[in-house]
């Protein structure tokens, strides 16, 4: 399997999960706030309300796994946020299966990077400019079940 060029190395994390804070809300900053994701002409938005008092929860649902209504360190997830914003950019590339599902009432678009068991999750939104894309969550792919439950999902996709 040839990597594709724009897909850069997942970070390593040190175990260390406060001093990793700095380095991933860096890679966050550059991909979601200076350089803004795009789907096509589609802006990709994220959570900007901040609860904690230093990051955008947009952020914390790209680098946490919720558990019983709390947030905890996902450094499976985290080391592969570097991958975010470039697999948006890129997502017409033939690695990633994209597809568009309704789900809760809402339209989402799920980019997945199958041979690297990385998912993101978006939903739809229309704002004053027009259409948006929401940043929802995005993850790694952690067993078959949850690879089993995204090919159904795939499978009922909106064509």
């Amino acid at each position: 399997m040839t990597v594709p060029s724009w897909l850069p190395e997942i970070i390593n994390l040190d175990g260390i999960w406060e001093k990793n804070l700095t380095k991933l809300f860096l890679i966050f900053k550059e991909d979601f706030i200076t350089k803004q994701p795009y789907i096509g002409s589609i802006p990709v938005w994220h959570d900007r309300n901040v609860k904690d008092g230093k990051y955008p929860e947009g952020f914390w649902h790209v680098i946490t796994r919720r558990n019983n209504g709390v947030r905890y360190p996902d450094f499976r997830r985290a080391e592969r946020l570097p991958w975010c914003g470039p697999s948006l950019n890129n997502s017409n590339d033939p690695i990633i299966k994209k597809w568009d599902i309704t789900e809760e009432g809402e339209l989402r678009t799920y980019i997945w990077l199958v041979d690297y068991d990385y998912v993101i999750v978006l939903k739809r939104r229309t704002q004053r400019i027009g259409e948006v894309k929401f940043l929802k969550t995005a993850y790694h792919v952690d067993g078959d079940s949850t690879r089993k439950k995204l090919l159904a999902k795939y499978a009922n996709r909106i064509v």
